[in-house]
């Protein structure tokens, strides 16, 4: 285990490495807040100086002129990224489960239709998944049965909890396996029901397609899960992206911007699935806050940060 170190020791090994910190009073009271873990080696890796191979060297050096604030600065643009997108990220994750919710009760209006194996698909690669969303749901259902919530009312008024109570309490990631558990003629409908918001804002005539809407389901998940977990964000992407290339084309977007699977890939993404207006204010907040930030990084391009985020040069005429 590493030794206890207070504020002035860790300010001191950081200028041991050659990083600037000039107020070091100011540098404290960032420590108070923002915990040095987090913060340096969350966000320290664009400032240190790296071998012939792009592997930082050992010992750690930071590069010539990079400053404790621009490590601070990156580290506030991201936390400002993460409250942006969650905004949107539940935005949609409420609108799939309200179509979700309306149309599995639509086909199946029997009491807990969604504990019924046969209301599922029937493909028996899939079975696991259809055990384990009948599991996590009976266990949602029996952990909340007794409290005083929407779950524990319907079962003492009513003798069952309907789908589109029961809803918000599963997750994204909850709402992405029922996804892919149901009925190919379910999925469609869905998936149609975006692809018809979507015409209509945009004056179109696309089709969304079940995969391609799993593919959205399956890419927000993640980044919903570092939003709130309160997770480095800016340079994520996913291990297993997804290849749709007719997303690429839906959306009019050059899939190599695409397939990566980073924030560039989800927010592109979410056009598909949140109105307009809504995905015009998402690209215009993270356009001010790239325009806000950019000017508080200078040992290094800003444009780096935007080339690990997955972001095209003048990638607002995407959109």
């Amino acid at each position: 285990m590493k030794p206890f170190k207070t504020y002035r020791q860790q300010l001191a090994i950081l200028r041991s490495r050659g990083l600037s910190i000039p107020d070091g009073s100011k540098a404290m009271r960032v420590l108070e807040t923002d915990h040095y873990y987090s913060l340096i080696n969350g966000y320290k890796d664009m400032f240190l100086q790296v071998d012939n191979s792009g592997i930082p060297i050992s010992p750690e050096r930071y590069i010539k002129g990079a400053t404790f604030d621009e490590i601070h600065k990156l580290y506030s643009f991201d936390r400002d990224l993460r409250n942006t997108l969650i905004k949107y990220l539940l935005n949609f994750e409420s609108s799939l489960k309200s179509k979700i919710a309306y149309r599995f009760t639509e086909e199946h209006k029997e009491s807990h239709a969604y504990l019924v194996m046969k209301n599922y698909t029937r493909d028996p690669k899939k079975l696991k998944d259809v055990l384990r969303t009948i599991s996590t749901i009976s266990q949602i259902i029996s952990n909340n049965g007794n409290k005083k919530n929407s779950i524990g009312h319907h079962i003492d008024k009513h003798g069952g909890v309907p789908l589109w109570v029961l809803v918000s309490y599963l997750t994204l990631g909850n709402m992405n396996y029922f996804y892919l558990c149901l009925e190919d003629s379910l999925r469609n409908k869905i998936a149609k029901d975006f692809a018809v918001s979507y015409n209509r804002d945009y004056e179109a005539s696309e089709q969304i397609t079940a995969d391609m809407l799993e593919d959205v389901i399956k890419t927000a998940t993640f980044f919903r899960n570092k939003c709130a977990h309160v997770e480095r964000l800016y340079n994520f992407s996913l291990n297993k992206p997804a290849r749709n290339s007719v997303i690429s084309k839906c959306i009019n977007i050059d899939n190599k911007y695409l397939d990566k699977g980073n924030l560039f890939t989800i927010i592109s993404f979410l056009k598909l699935v949140i109105p307009k207006k809504d995905h015009k204010r998402l690209i215009r907040e993270v356009t001010h806050l790239i325009d806000e930030y950019s000017h508080s990084i200078t040992s290094v391009s800003f444009s780096n940060v935007l080339d690990i985020m997955g972001f095209p040069t003048k990638w607002e005429g995407y959109f």
